[in-house]
């Protein structure tokens, strides 16, 4: 009798002769998120049981059902398929040698424009994208945020990820060279964010903070701003990266030096956005009245995770507590942050407030530590960006900071200029 053969039914016989049944999907529909079935071991059952599956494929494949949790099927020749293929070879891709082409926060950036195209286009064939329709897209997409659109700078970010996933099309004969037709989008690249904090902006969000309970966030904006750091290293710093650094000149070791004579720090691999550059080790000192409040911070939340059920047995510096104190994702962190700045804004009203982002935080640094005449060099030093980053930041604010302006008018001066008062000190003395 001929054995009947079911696509993607897998038998599997221990030692004992006992044969166990699975449904095991193929590598493509793995990745669409398909997920193994195990089927028993009554082999009638198993044919049935795995023939029922194949149907649910071959309707999915067509374009009918799609079950939960997996990805909708792209028919070959649409524009969804390629931007499938793009995110498999371009995202998701590797060198020759192993390496991924992308760093893993390169590729979330790309992801939020990618389903949206998927949504404008994903079911048309790859010839739907013309530059008429490039051009609508833009006109949709570039209104602000209040009437519907995604803004100067979300428009822009979408139309350039359009413009690749072209590229990718041409590079791969999908379309004809040199037909690409987002290379002109017509929308140039927004202007550079000059927004910095300021001191007052400081105390009214640690205040919003501290009445809405959440610590944690008030400490995240002061370490932030002492060390110019991204909030994907912040919200990863645990009681494992704060170790005592080595500083042999003893008049910088004298003032980071706690009660202990430790200079402690936080030391980590500052992962870089750009795909061109190497993570970057950093050790940077935490001035003594800083430290007393991360190690503050440390002893409430090991407390919390060694009473937590199940226990957690490694603690973070920043936490969320609106959750029990568990570590923060990014997404959870952005609502936090959200959530002080909307209270800060009603309890104070600096309006101003609502345009205040995390990232704001770095260059506030950068733009601070300038005033106090810090060379360039050592500020890179601190926050980890190249000298030619620091360089592109202060060309916006250097030349109209009024501490730098003011040292610059104060040293063409020949002499003190004379006061009534000044005068009256000379003559009497």
């Amino acid at each position: 009798m001929a054995k009947i053969r079911i696509p993607l039914l897998v038998g599997k016989t221990n030692k004992a002769g006992i044969t166990s049944w699975y449904w095991q999907p193929s590598k493509t529909l793995a990745d669409a998120g398909w997920k193994p079935i195990s089927l028993g071991k009554d082999e009638g059952a198993a044919l049935a049981a795995a023939r029922a599956e194949n149907r649910k494929v071959e309707e999915w494949k067509a374009g009918g059902d799609r079950p939960a949790g997996i990805d909708k099927k792209q028919q070959n020749g649409t524009f969804g398929a390629l931007i499938e293929r793009y995110r498999r070879e371009r995202l998701h891709g590797v060198s020759a040698s192993g390496r991924p082409l992308l760093k893993p926060n390169t590729v979330k950036t790309y992801k939020p424009a990618l389903r949206r195209l998927e949504e404008w286009a994903g079911k048309h064939p790859v010839a739907f994208v013309t530059a008429a329709r490039v051009t609508a897209l833009r006109k949709a997409v570039a209104r602000p945020i209040a009437d519907g659109g995604l803004g100067h700078a979300g428009a822009h970010h979408l139309l350039k990820t359009l413009r690749l996933v072209m590229a990718f099309a041409e590079s791969e004969d999908i379309i004809p060279k040199g037909s690409n037709p987002a290379t002109s989008f017509g929308l140039g690249a927004p202007p550079s964010r000059k927004v910095i904090w300021t001191p007052e902006d400081d105390a009214a969000f640690d205040a919003a903070a501290y009445d809405l309970g959440l610590p944690s966030m008030a400490l995240a904006r002061e370490l932030a701003l002492f060390t110019a750091q991204r909030e994907s290293d912040l919200i990863a710093f645990t009681e494992g990266q704060l170790t005592e650094l080595e500083i042999f000149d003893r008049g910088t070791r004298e003032l980071l030096a706690g009660e202990d004579g430790k200079v402690m720090g936080w030391t980590f691999a500052q992962e870089k956005t750009s795909d061109d550059d190497a993570d970057t080790w950093m050790e940077i000192p935490i001035e003594p009245k800083l430290l007393v409040k991360v190690n503050a911070a440390l002893r409430r939340n090991r407390a919390r995770d060694r009473a937590a059920e199940p226990r957690r047995l490694l603690s973070y510096v920043i936490v969320d507590e609106d959750n029990d104190g568990i570590p923060f994702n990014e997404r959870r962190f952005i609502r936090r942050w959200n959530k002080v700045i909307d209270h800060a804004v009603k309890t104070t009203g600096r309006k101003s407030m609502e345009n205040l982002v995390w990232h704001d935080l770095r260059r506030t640094r950068v733009v601070r530590l300038r005033r106090r005449k810090m060379p360039k060099e050592m500020i890179a030093s601190i926050t980890g960006h190249s000298l030619a980053a620091i360089e592109a930041m202060l060309k916006v604010y250097g030349p109209v900071d009024p501490t730098i302006t003011a040292a610059a008018i104060a040293s063409s001066l020949d002499t003190p200029a004379a006061t009534p008062i000044a005068d009256e000190q000379e003559k009497s003395a």
